[in-house]
């Protein structure tokens, strides 16, 4: 059987079984292809493919064994692969911290553009980096700038820390472990500051999918509205920023944001399916809407 015919059967398989997607891919066949070129040794980040390909019985068995394994535990693939992508960029990956899958992603290779204008990006804090994924994108895009990043988990951080090894950005990203800002010294002032915090509200959480329950919780709840720590980031980020300095945030559920604080003309980044998915705000916004996010109007 060919590349081509196992991915059809797998994904077919993927299917009948109703396994959820969204840690990595959001289709069948997307999974599929990566899930039978992962267990032959074909490089699914490889430019062209041949679909035609036959596999050897080594191959098949692989195949078989994986895709077993994906249906009967339910655990993400990611996590069965060790093996993840982040705004174009391969990343290690484990039960230790949440598998990456921000918008943010969308945002950080083109530099955050037209948003951050002309303005020198030096210092950037990346907070809740979990795996890492996002400071060293942010690293990488932003090759001038030097980066800190933050987690409460000192399990996430060990995996962060492999994934700059990986990079060799061990000289421009500093870890941090504590909770949101108590990390960081006071004195201390960032042109950007980059956050993907837990968000998904307590009703949510004890709904999601069985794939969901392989990650840690800690990462994924934000408190009864979900907006937990968002009203942290909001209020405390304007101590930590310059003031040209701008914050960026992946946020959850934009209803919910502009239900809490509906005093304040959030600026919302659109994802590729059109969804109002990552706010920011200016040093100088924070500052001016301060007495709103102290005091939520939720």
């Amino acid at each position: 059987m060919t590349l081509a015919n196992f991915v059809g059967e797998v994904e077919r398989q993927l299917i009948d079984a109703e396994v959820f997607f969204g840690h990595g891919t959001d289709s069948a066949f997307d999974e599929a292809a990566w899930l039978v070129m992962v267990a032959a040794g074909i490089d699914p980040s490889a430019e062209q493919v041949d679909w035609q390909q036959a596999l050897n019985y080594s191959q098949q068995s692989a195949v078989k064994e994986l895709a077993e394994r994906r249906i009967k535990t339910r655990k993400p693939l990611a996590y069965l692969v060790n093996q993840t992508w982040f705004a174009g960029h391969e990343f290690y990956i484990d039960e230790r911290t949440i598998i990456p899958r921000s918008y943010l992603g969308e945002w950080i290779p083109g530099r955050f553009e037209p948003w951050l204008g002309r303005t020198p990006i030096k210092a950037v804090l990346d907070l809740c980096t979990g795996s890492g994924c996002i400071a060293v994108a942010v690293a990488l895009a932003f090759p001038e700038a030097e980066v800190d990043a933050t987690d409460i988990s000192t399990a996430a951080l060990d995996v962060a820390a492999i994934n700059i090894e990986r990079h060799a950005l061990g000289q421009r990203i500093r870890l941090l472990q504590g909770d949101l800002f108590h990390a960081i010294s006071e004195a201390v002032r960032y042109d950007l500051i980059i956050c993907n915090p837990p968000y998904v509200s307590d009703q949510t959480i004890v709904s999601l999918p069985q794939e969901h329950s392989f990650e840690p919780r800690l990462a994924l709840t934000g408190g009864r509205d979900g907006l937990d720590f968002v009203h942290r980031v909001l209020t405390e980020a304007r101590r930590y920023l310059k003031k040209t300095g701008r914050l960026f945030m992946e946020a959850g559920n934009a209803a919910a944001v502009e239900k809490a604080w509906s005093s304040v003309p959030f600026t919302w980044l659109a994802s590729l399916t059109g969804e109002p998915a990552v706010l920011t705000l200016t040093a100088a916004e924070l500052n001016g809407y301060r007495e709103y996010f102290t005091q939520p109007e939720r």
